[in-house]
């Protein structure tokens, strides 16, 4: 019997999160989980000088404000495989908000996960243990990617751990209520 994408629980049973990997790290082109088809499709080609610094996902069983699953950057240097699950920790995430339409705003935050996995040379556990040029070079790349494809996008805040478990939470709930 085999399980869905969409039947795997948000959180892992051994303890963290299960993490969706739907676009490889150093990837041009951002791929998404189409629940219906049950596979993954080529969304876009970002524009030049963009690439994906670490692997893009999302937390299955999750309902964002989008529309989508809850998104997720996991940051490793693993080249992890489109469609793999990997548990991870939170470590905490970017709040983000854009502007699909002139006038209408709404948060599509970006989070941040480490996978738990043994002989991993100490991986950030907090949003203070990730350096400033690191983060500003995040922020840069989650908003200089969508704008140049014309979307109104901007960082408004940055979420520690618990604030990061309190959206995957809430994302959880909104997916069960659907």
């Amino acid at each position: 019997m085999s399980t869905s994408i969409d039947q795997v629980p948000v959180r892992a049973p051994e303890g963290g999160y299960n993490v969706v990997v739907e676009t490889p790290r150093g990837s041009r082109v951002k791929f998404a989980y189409e629940p219906a088809a049950g596979l993954f499709r080529a969304r876009k080609l970002l524009a030049l000088g963009f690439a994906f610094p670490w692997p893009f996902g999302f937390f299955p069983s999750t309902l964002a404000e989008d529309g989508d699953p809850l998104d997720v950057l996991i940051l490793t240097e693993l080249d992890l495989p489109m469609g793999s699950v990997v548990r991870c920790n939170l470590v905490g995430g970017l709040a983000i908000e854009e502007e699909p339409q002139p006038g209408q705003r709404r948060r599509n935050d970006r989070l941040l996960a480490v996978p738990l996995f043994q002989h991993q040379h100490r991986p950030p556990r907090a949003m203070s243990d990730l350096g400033a040029a690191e983060l500003a070079g995040l922020e840069d790349f989650l908003t200089g990617y969508q704008r140049a494809d014309g979307k109104a996008v901007r960082v408004v805040g940055r979420l520690d751990q618990s604030q990061a478990e309190t959206v995957v939470d809430e994302a959880a709930r909104t997916f069960g209520a659907r």
